[in-house]
């Protein structure tokens, strides 16, 4: 299956909505593809962990990020709806994921009584990419810097499509150490 062909599969009072990345992407407005395509893969391999075949029904997702990028956020919005549904906490001291210049690359996806922790792993993004981020959000970039970062950016929606979401993404159990779950 193709990143194209993907799909979050929810539900909600109204009944089954069928989720994609391009979906996600123009409701967040096209410029951190990357982090819309992690919340999408943070969302897919959470659904199949914690609930196998079984669809999710959005009003019983509860999510914790240790960061807060517009892309990420307006990616887990879209297909939860947690942060207008005040189901969405910002935690400033997680305890696991690369840093970001947000906070970590880290989530935690509570479905009803189970919970699954996922962070990314190290050695996903290219390693100029948080220091360019850090130099253009705060106006210090120059115009190379500049178009180097949404080069970054537009090239790692793809790139994080095209994994599967166990490559892209450790995990384990609040409370577990990583090596618990395989």
């Amino acid at each position: 299956m193709t990143a194209a062909q993907e799909v979050l599969i929810l539900c909600d009072d109204a009944g089954e909505l069928a989720v994609t990345y391009e979906e996600m992407l123009k409701y967040h407005g096209r410029d951190f593809y990357g982090g819309v395509a992690l919340a999408f893969k943070v969302l897919q391999l959470a659904f199949a962990r914690l609930l196998g075949k079984q669809v999710p029904h959005r009003n019983k997702l509860r999510l914790v990020v240790g960061f807060n990028p517009p892309g990420v956020i307006d990616g887990l919005e879209y297909a939860t709806r947690a942060l207008t549904r005040q189901r969405l906490v910002l935690d400033p001291d997680p305890p696991q994921g690369p840093p970001s210049v947000f906070g970590r690359y880290y989530f935690e996806v509570h479905y009803e009584s189970r919970a699954l922790c996922l962070w990314l792993k190290p050695d996903i993004l290219p390693e100029a990419f948080t220091p360019l981020a850090r130099k253009a959000l705060a106006g210090l970039a120059t115009d190379e810097e500049r178009s180097q970062w949404q080069d970054y950016k537009l090239a790692l929606g793809p790139a994080i499509m095209a994994m599967a979401p166990e490559a892209l993404l450790a995990c384990s159990e609040p409370g577990r150490s990583p090596g618990d779950l395989k």
